[in-house]
């Protein structure tokens, strides 16, 4: 895997690798989410969902923790 060359790009934070095969690009995946952590990965995740609920069309609202939700009791 050789390092993509550079480019301007209007996400920050982004890199490209030249794969070879598709082992090449499951192990730069592996890699990748790796070294980002689990922060980064939780919010990629989120991110996810929100795109998702966008492309349904659905209200983003109902993404939110509902105060109405029933109160937990303690046994």
């Amino acid at each position: 895997m050789e390092p993509h060359p550079t480019t301007t790009s209007p996400r920050t934070g982004w890199h490209g690798v030249r794969c070879t095969s598709l082992d090449d690009m499951r192990t730069q995946n592996i890699r990748f989410w790796q070294q980002a952590g689990g922060a980064q990965i939780r919010q990629a995740a989120w991110e996810l969902v929100v795109e998702t609920w966008k492309a349904q069309k659905r209200d983003l609202n109902e993404l939110r923790f509902s105060r109405l939700a029933p109160a937990v009791r303690e046994a």
